[in-house]
């Protein structure tokens, strides 16, 4: 009986085997444990895919790879240049004769026009004409110094405009270069130009300070071409 409650009657304490018994009041009854096995569960093979591509990936980043022919990983530092056509015309150099079409386009062509034609009376063509085909120390004197006055072309005459001196414009081989495009284009078979002949020519006529006329012209050239025009 309880001091507290007298008519409580505490329960009888259980004796030990009493305690273990599944009817005893604290039993808990603890599942049952699989033993562990000893057996290594295998690594998955979509796993060890995964590892393989990432590192193949982090390596193509340092050699410079391609995937699928595309660029699509950085080549690093140190790793091999890959070429492709766009890269490999862009690598390539310009010839003469590219570059001069260039310097032509942007100083000349528009009054000359694209075709090397002209303007009846007032440009004259470069078309076959004496002035671009003869003598290299005439054209480059015309356009390193400039032309003024009228000036006759395969029989046809043209109007009196000045035709600026380049000499402050264009450099002795961008001067060559647009001489080798214009003797050598449109029909043109003339030689090419280099920048030691127009340096030469730059040098011959220093003192030159007007712009050519056509009298003056033909004092340089008189008979033909130079003879180095034939080299």
């Amino acid at each position: 009986m309880s001091k507290a409650n007298p008519h409580v009657e505490s329960p009888p304490t259980p004796s030990g085997d009493d305690a273990i018994q599944p009817t005893a009041p604290d039993f808990v009854e603890t599942p049952e444990v699989q033993p562990l096995s000893s057996e290594r569960e295998h690594f998955p093979i979509w796993l060890y895919l995964i590892c393989g591509f990432a590192l193949f990936l982090a390596g193509s980043s340092f050699t410079g790879f391609e995937i699928f022919g595309q660029d699509l990983l950085d080549q690093g530092p140190g790793g091999p240049v890959l070429s492709s056509n766009s890269s490999a015309a862009a690598e390539a150099p310009a010839s003469p004769m590219d570059l001069g079409k260039k310097v032509y386009e942007g100083n000349c062509a528009s009054c000359h026009q694209g075709s090397g034609a002209g303007s009846p009376g007032s440009y004259p063509p470069l078309v076959d004409s004496e002035f671009v085909i003869g003598s290299k120390e005439r054209l480059a004197a015309i356009l390193l110094k400039g032309l003024q006055g009228p000036l006759t072309v395969k029989g046809a005459s043209f109007g009196t405009s000045v035709m600026p001196a380049q000499e402050s414009v264009l450099t002795p081989e961008k001067i060559a270069d647009l001489m080798t495009y214009i003797r050598g284009t449109w029909g043109n078979t003339a030689n090419a130009v280099t920048a030691d002949e127009v340096n030469a020519a730059k040098t011959k006529f220093a003192s030159h300070s007007q712009a050519f006329t056509q009298a003056e012209l033909l004092k340089i050239a008189p008979n033909g071409p130079d003879p180095s025009d034939k080299k």
